[in-house]
């Protein structure tokens, strides 16, 4: 009967070792993934860097005009005080350099930090109180001002000497006897520079178009209740900060389940030093080889997957997808570039436990087996 439940005892430290090569990767991964997206100084740094250190600003713009150029054409018309303007043809006009442009000269790095900090701090400020709804407002006032003043005018000028001359056919089209005014309607859909008229009459006309799409910005954008309107996540928030606190507290602890599974080995399988050093030697190793090569494989893996399942709306040969890509493939790598040096001690651990688990066995008199 002993033999019988030693025998069940192995089996089952088997197992639990088996587990434990699965589940020491796992582990280490879920932990380092909840030490990056529950940590507001890592959100923060991490989303800085995406966002301000990247083209994704400008592909962006590029790509949400061009989806819905003739909405914004409405909106800031209706506000405008040239209504007979339309400037759908304008927007969709819009190469991505005008938009890389117009980060540069507009919203500046500090603008775009400021936002990125106000967002961060109210939401976890939220998620760490009893606030009802997060709070984040973006600062629209610097902008404005930029807009109003000199970088204003030199995104016009810059946007407007990109223009090409007009053709002979635009030329006939936009035709206007002496003494008529500028043709503002047949230059926004026609986008080219005439040669009947002085370019800073010209310029004056998208400035004018800046400055209507100045009037309709709000002071402070409501980042908050743009999200209820577009998801309706944040029609429930107790129920989402709920999940949140769980995840959190969840992702945290995770890191007990190999030193549970370890504890779970020492019961079933280990009698001595030299059993601990190979029941525990062998997995450990096993696990933080698969978690070390997974740390290697994991981005040109996640790229290709990505790329697989990236909207069809937006083009593979646009620079938002490109953008996105590379943005997700930072956050991957604040995951798994400590799961490196992690799987490597733990590597380190496990050889050096098998190591004395043979020292052990060697020292023995050839005549005795392990256990005996």
């Amino acid at each position: 009967m002993k033999t019988i439940f030693r025998a069940v005892f192995k089996l089952l430290a088997l197992i639990t070792a088996g587990v434990l090569v699965v589940a020491l990767p796992l582990s280490l991964t879920l932990f380092n993934l909840g030490e990056v997206l529950f940590s507001e100084p890592a959100v923060e740094r991490i989303t800085s860097s995406v966002v301000v250190d990247s083209d994704l600003v400008p592909g962006a713009l590029d790509f949400i005009t061009n989806q819905r150029a003739e909405e914004i054409s409405q909106e800031i018309e209706t506000q405008g005080e040239n209504n007979q303007l339309n400037l759908f043809y304008l927007i969709e006009g819009m190469e991505i350099e005008d938009w890389r442009n117009m980060r540069e000269e507009l919203l500046t790095d500090e603008i775009l930090k400021q936002w990125i900090s106000s967002s961060v701090n109210g939401f976890f400020y939220w998620l760490n109180s009893p606030q009802t709804k997060p709070e984040m407002q973006w600062n629209m006032r610097p902008l404005i001002e930029r807009m109003k003043g000199p970088p204003g005018r030199r995104v016009v000028n810059t946007y407007y000497n990109s223009l090409p001359d007009c053709t002979d056919l635009q030329m006939e089209e936009m035709k206007t006897d002496p003494g008529d005014p500028l043709p503002k309607v047949a230059m926004v859909e026609n986008l080219c520079k005439l040669s009947t008229f002085p370019h800073q009459e010209q310029i004056k006309v998208y400035q004018e178009i800046l400055s209507m799409a100045v009037d309709r910005m709000p002071g402070e954008y409501d980042l908050t209740q743009r999200l209820v309107e577009e998801d309706g996540a944040l029609n429930k928030p107790f129920a989402v900060k709920k999940n949140l606190r769980s995840y959190r507290q969840g992702l945290a602890l995770l890191l007990l389940a190999p030193l549970a599974l370890l504890l779970l080995i020492i019961v079933f399988g280990v009698r001595s030093l030299e059993e601990l050093g190979l029941w525990w030697g062998i997995p450990l190793v096993g696990g933080s080889l698969i978690a070390f090569v997974t740390s290697l494989l994991v981005r040109p893996l996640w790229t290709g997957i990505l790329s697989e399942r990236m909207p069809e709306t937006i083009p593979a040969t646009s620079v938002l997808y490109h953008e996105l890509i590379a943005g997700s493939a930072r956050l991957i790598g604040e995951v798994f570039n400590p799961l490196r040096w992690q799987s490597f001690l733990i590597l380190l651990l496990g050889l050096g436990l098998l190591v004395m688990g043979f020292v052990i066995r060697m020292g023995k008199s050839p005549d005795r087996g392990p256990g005996d």
